[in-house]
């Protein structure tokens, strides 16, 4: 498949090359904006990169590719995960959003979150006629917004806006799933609890039993229950947490290295170095001016 791959047109952006500055993630325009300039048929292609989202707001298409055909409706999304080979066909009365990201994002919001993970592994349409549906409609609306407008805190909204509309659509795709089993939502609502409690302590490094005992079950189970949904321990889930907070805070705020271990819950700023270093690769230092220089901030 791989090698049947790499005879298909690889491109950022539909019959562009290599056009945008090297500080592209992001892109939006309409959908006739650029399909109508094809008469509405866009050939066979890939972004071995990027992924896209399609939002249908008004009218229909089909999208081709490895050998299957999918319809999609307005009210209704496509995700295009990166490498996937497509096409498509809309209907003239089209209109919505094509939304094009660099890949790294899409991994970024799935880690740590089996049933997302899951949904963006392959291409799926979305219906988007319910809550969680009209929830991903107002994300996605929201990027296009945001992108139209600079102004202050504009890369830490459009990454906020990406994360809320990729969780969107999966919550809407298992929504709709009449195949998701009791047991399996039970299990996923723990999760989300477990989640929650995390976003509310982790800076106090407690123990697995703390989470536990707030869940009413053992730690062993609640370590089973993370580890099957998620791929991780529970510990797991929340150095995770503590990794993505100090990297959100060595990039977007101007405070030093060992003030940002001391409000992350670290008695000793050398035991971040070294726990971050372990996670990440590079110390914290190292890790901030890298990104400020591919961010130009």
């Amino acid at each position: 498949m791989r090698e049947r791959n790499n005879r298909v047109p690889n491109y950022r952006l539909y019959r562009e090359e290599r056009g945008e500055t090297g500080d592209f993630w992001l892109h939006c325009e309409t959908i006739p904006e650029r399909t109508s300039l094809h008469n509405y048929e866009i050939a066979l292609h890939r972004h071995e990169t990027m992924f896209q989202i399609f939002l249908l707001t008004a009218g229909s298409g089909e999208v081709g590719g490895n050998d299957r055909v999918r319809r999609i409706e307005a009210p209704g999304a496509l995700l295009v995960p990166p490498d996937a080979v497509h096409g498509f066909s809309f209907a003239r009365d089209v209109d919505g959003l094509v939304i094009t990201a660099l890949a790294e994002k899409l991994k970024t919001v799935a880690a740590g979150d089996r049933r997302v993970t899951e949904f963006v592994s392959r291409m799926r349409a979305v219906s988007l006629a319910s809550q969680a549906g009209a929830a991903a409609i107002r994300a996605l609306k929201a990027v296009e917004a945001e992108l139209a407008t600079p102004a202050a805190g504009r890369l830490a909204m459009l990454e906020a806006l990406m994360t809320q509309a990729i969780v969107g659509l999966a919550r809407a795709a298992l929504a709709s799933d009449p195949q998701a089993s009791q047991p399996g939502r039970a299990r996923a609502q723990r999760i989300d609890d477990l989640m929650a409690l995390v976003g509310a302590h982790y800076r106090q490094h407690r123990p697995v039993t703390f989470y536990a005992e707030r869940l009413g079950i053992t730690p062993t189970h609640l370590n089973r229950v993370a580890r099957a949904e998620t791929g991780l321990s529970v510990q797991g889930l929340l150095a995770q947490r503590l990794i993505e907070a100090a990297q959100r805070d060595l990039v977007f705020s101007p405070s030093p290295v060992n003030k940002i271990a001391y409000s992350l819950g670290f008695a000793d700023p050398a035991y971040f170095n070294r726990f971050f270093r372990r996670a990440v690769g590079t110390t914290p230092g190292a890790f901030r001016a890298a990104e400020h220089r591919r961010l130009a901030l």
